[in-house]
């Protein structure tokens, strides 16, 4: 039987990457950027995981619990004002 599993193009966590042409192509912003140094240059990157918009995880398998979780902090920690930060938890319970 096949499980169905949640796909990055619909992760709270995951950006499109607007220079791919067509845009099924992003990013994965779950964890920070990973730091690599080019052997070659010495130039020292910072990325982020690339991903398709078909790919998928274990992170989120089977737990809504966790992305809900997710999502609530991330708005908590996008609003300013401590109203604001009431009433988008308000909104997720």
């Amino acid at each position: 039987m096949r499980h169905l599993r949640p796909l990055c193009s619909h992760c709270v966590y995951w950006v499109v990457d607007k220079t791919a042409r067509p845009r099924t192509v992003g990013h994965c912003h779950r964890y920070p950027p990973a730091i690599a140094i080019n052997p070659t240059t010495g130039t020292v990157v910072q990325k982020f995981p690339m991903t398709t918009n078909q790919h998928w995880c274990g992170e989120w398998s089977h737990d809504e619990m966790r992305l809900t979780d997710g999502v609530r902090q991330s708005l908590e920690n996008s609003c300013t004002r401590p109203q604001s930060r009431q009433w988008a938890s308000k909104r997720l319970l």
